[in-house]
């Protein structure tokens, strides 16, 4: 026969196991790409508000390396490619004409 304590383990292991559930189903790898996708959508929509094509084009081809990056599972170098993005966008310099 089983004893009560040995009940009462299971019952507790089987718990402890069912609390767990939940957060691996949201892993960082998971909530990394996740976030990702969001910079990748948010570098889209500044491209498509750019008024420079060359650079929104250039920006969207960072920002699909740093989403491949990203879900190679490299964050830090990611965030680096999304923020070069972010500044291809944003840069408007123009240059004088050398005459």
């Amino acid at each position: 026969m089983i004893s009560r304590t040995s009940i009462d383990r299971l019952t507790i292991a089987a718990l402890a196991l069912a609390a767990t559930f939940p957060f691996l189903a949201v892993s960082p790898a998971q909530a990394g790409t996740t976030a990702c996708a969001a910079q990748v959508q948010e570098i889209e929509a500044g491209a498509a508000a750019a008024t420079d094509p060359k650079a929104a084009a250039k920006a969207l081809r960072t920002a699909r390396v740093a989403a491949k990056i990203c879900a190679e599972g490299n964050g830090h170098e990611a965030a680096k490619k999304f923020s070069l993005a972010r500044t291809q966008l944003s840069s408007n310099i123009q240059l004088a004409d050398r005459r």
